[in-house]
């Protein structure tokens, strides 16, 4: 991994002696000090986990970076962008907030001009650039929003434009790999198992002065059939939302709305789904240098089994209350004091399950943008 941060310092440098394009190394660290507690309860048994220490990507996830651009001439110029996450406590690159070794934050190259930008690989989601846009705290570690709401990077071609205050952004991706048998006396070939991906969305915002709004919506499909032993699962995931600020000067509002369904099947019959909405507004009040936030977040979920029936339901109630001081326009420190992911569960009659789950968490961070 070493030799990777050496290979991007040599094409920041590269870069640099060119006339017509350049290269530029960034990156973030954000660390912070405090505690995280989980209870979960399950009838009768009841399981707390408290974590208390340091830990690396409070208000935004700790990331070094390459992007660049040439200029191919008549408004047309190449871009690409590599990031990757990493642990800013002891340097791991492993520590990548799921995305993996490498560089699985963002990995992207394409084409852009008047037009907007058109770019293949790895980006972000149309919903979970709203939402960032949208949510008090951008959707950091303590934000009321559920990280499980959203898909936030899929493989495929993206696009972006602004015009004249309206964004639009969309995706599409596809990815299927089919393995197969063959006898080799026979000489006989036999289609073994099929996996297949399918995504796509779109988004389109607009903004004027202190005024943003917006709406976004994406689909995912994954499947797996097996031929030899005939067999196939899958699942659909649809996720939307609508979400908006307003600068008052004063105080900037942020609210939003996202929507998730998820349903699963077997050999092409339902095996249930789930549903989960949530809704949330912020506020964030600057004070010179320094700034307090306050989010609220409300959220409830419904699964269902294989006949459509309603198995189960829940709902909970988030906050975070926090404040930032910024030393320049690269450094600042926070603190937050928060809850997310509050359920409590109950039966298709509304009586309590004893099923719940709640975290809560207290944290003084740093962060530094380079």
């Amino acid at each position: 991994m070493k030799k990777s941060l050496i290979a991007i310092a040599a094409l920041a440098a590269v870069g640099a002696a060119s006339a017509q394009s350049s290269v530029t190394l960034y990156g973030l660290a954000d660390v912070y000090a405090g505690q995280s507690k989980t209870v979960k309860t399950v009838g009768a048994q009841k399981v707390e986990v408290k974590k208390t220490g340091f830990n690396s990507g409070g208000l935004q996830g700790s990331r070094v970076g390459v992007k660049g651009v040439e200029d191919l001439g008549n408004g047309l110029k190449a871009v690409f962008n590599y990031e990757m996450g990493f642990n800013a406590i002891d340097g791991d690159l492993s520590e990548t907030s799921g995305t993996g070794v490498g560089f699985g934050r963002r990995a992207v190259v394409g084409v852009q001009g008047g037009f907007g930008s058109v770019l293949l690989g790895r980006d972000y989601t149309p919903l979970f650039n709203l939402l960032a846009a949208s949510s008090v705290d951008g959707l950091s570690k303590f934000e009321t929003v559920g990280a499980d709401m959203y898909t936030a990077r899929t493989n495929g071609v993206h696009y972006a434009g602004n015009f004249s205050g309206v964004g639009v952004q969309a995706f599409a991706g596809y990815n299927k790999v089919d393995r197969t048998n063959t006898v080799v006396s026979t000489g006989v070939k036999t289609l073994d198992r099929t996996t297949k991906y399918q995504g796509y969305g779109l988004g389109v915002s607009y903004a004027n002065g202190p005024f943003m709004v917006g709406i976004a919506g994406q689909e995912f499909k994954n499947t797996e059939s097996r031929n030899l032993v005939p067999s196939s699962k899958g699942d659909k995931r649809t996720e939307a939302g609508v979400g908006g600020s307003y600068d008052f000067g004063a105080a900037k509002l942020f609210a939003n709305y996202v929507n998730t369904r998820v349903r699963d099947s077997v050999n092409g019959a339902s095996a249930g789904k789930e549903k989960a909405e949530e809704f949330n507004v912020g506020v964030r009040v600057p004070f010179g240098a320094a700034s307090v936030m306050a989010g609220y977040g409300h959220n409830r979920i419904k699964t269902y089994d294989s006949n459509g029936d309603l198995e189960a339901k829940a709902k909970g109630n988030d906050w975070v209350v926090g404040a930032n001081y910024a030393f320049s326009k690269r450094t600042d420190v926070y603190a937050r004091v928060g809850r997310t992911d509050d359920l409590k569960w109950k039966n298709p009659a509304g009586e309590n399950t004893g099923a719940s789950s709640k975290s809560e968490n207290v944290a003084v961070g740093l962060r530094h943008k380079f």
